[in-house]
């Protein structure tokens, strides 16, 4: 499979920078907002022709969640929803913010929820404000109350009803059967499961809160083995629906973390201290391993255009609400190239 460059020439540049930035003054590149297109050798039959299949991921990232959906409520109203979209997947927040598209709702409704309810997702169990390490440290309840108003009483096999031709694909990991159990409405065998339990299972993160039951199994948030789960969802489009990754349109938004923005030269990272190794290199790089992973894939695997548009660098903590407010500013920065990526994906 042969690369082919989109700034090979000043007019490729030029026609580029049309997609990507539309705006009078011109701006750098940014790498991490720039779209990767490749040309596909030897293409066999596909089922539909000339068809192409849009991806849509949404990466976990606990309150930075406020990001992609933040980016998603600048669409126009009426083109709020998910009908030019093939196939729509997330973990943690990222499934959270997907099953409730995919109920139905539009992209400023849930966002407006998730800015006014966000606090009520982390309500501190009374344990763990005496002994924060004597257990997780919120209520599986707290959080239930708001999946259930934002999403309602949608099951996954309802999501048909609403998109007829959308794929749902939300990651988790079961832990009693050791097994990545990837649920989705393809082959119809998760119909029954409400949407809002199945955000509670794919958004039980270690540590935040207690793991989930749900069918005599213990169910924990699908972001311990792909944050932005895009193997997981092109891989079962493939294995799926028969269809090739050099057919798939994928966006891929982030909640605005990445380590490529933190590099660690070697006499850095040799002189940290054991607690300077945990915070600096171990809970990100361990945590947001896949992150790099994913990028490498997303790059390398052959899709016929990939995008992981992922441009606000935040620092903070996961579960801390306070910071909502600046990350929907922040996103505001970035307007102009969200919305030249999302019709460039959508529209290519």
């Amino acid at each position: 499979m042969e690369e082919i460059s989109t700034m090979s020439t000043k007019e490729d540049a030029q026609k580029e920078q049309a997609v990507t930035c539309p705006v009078t003054a011109p701006k750098p590149v940014n790498p991490r907002t720039q779209l990767t297109r490749r040309r596909c050798c030897n293409r066999g039959d596909n089922k539909v022709a000339n068809k192409r299949y849009k991806v849509l991921i949404i990466a976990g990232g606990g309150i930075f969640g406020e990001i992609p959906a933040k980016f998603l409520s600048m669409l126009p109203l009426v083109e709020q929803n998910l009908l030019k979209v093939d196939m729509l997947s997330g973990c943690s927040i990222g499934g959270i913010l997907a099953a409730a598209y995919a109920a139905g709702h539009t992209f400023t409704e849930v966002e407006k929820i998730f800015r006014e309810k966000a606090g009520n997702c982390f309500s501190k169990r009374f344990i763990a404000r005496i002994n924060p390490m004597a257990c997780p440290t919120y209520d599986n309840d707290s959080i239930d109350k708001v999946l259930k108003e934002i999403i309602g009483d949608t099951k996954l096999g309802d999501v048909r009803k609403v998109y007829p031709k959308l794929d749902l694909v939300i990651p988790t990991l079961n832990l009693t059967d050791d097994q990545y159990h990837v649920f989705d409405n393809i082959l119809h065998k998760d119909d029954d499961i409400p949407l809002a339990e199945l955000g509670g299972l794919t958004s039980a993160a270690p540590s935040y809160y207690s793991g989930r039951d749900y069918n005599g199994k213990c169910y924990i948030d699908g972001g311990m083995i792909e944050v932005a789960p895009l193997l997981t969802a092109t891989t079962a489009l493939k294995s799926k629906r028969g269809v090739e990754f050099e057919d798939m349109d994928v966006l891929m938004l982030g909640t605005g973390y990445d380590i490529v923005e933190h590099p660690i030269s070697t006499r850095e990272y040799n002189g940290f201290s054991l607690l300077g190794m945990a915070t600096k290199v171990i809970v990100p790089y361990v945590t947001l391993s896949n992150e790099m992973a994913t990028r490498f894939w997303g790059n390398n695997i052959g899709y016929n255009t990939f995008n992981y548009f992922n441009p606000c660098v935040i620092d903070g903590k996961l579960d801390d609400v306070s910071q909502v407010p600046a990350l929907a500013e922040q996103c505001e920065k970035y307007r102009e190239d969200f919305l030249a990526a999302w019709y460039a994906w959508l529209n290519g």
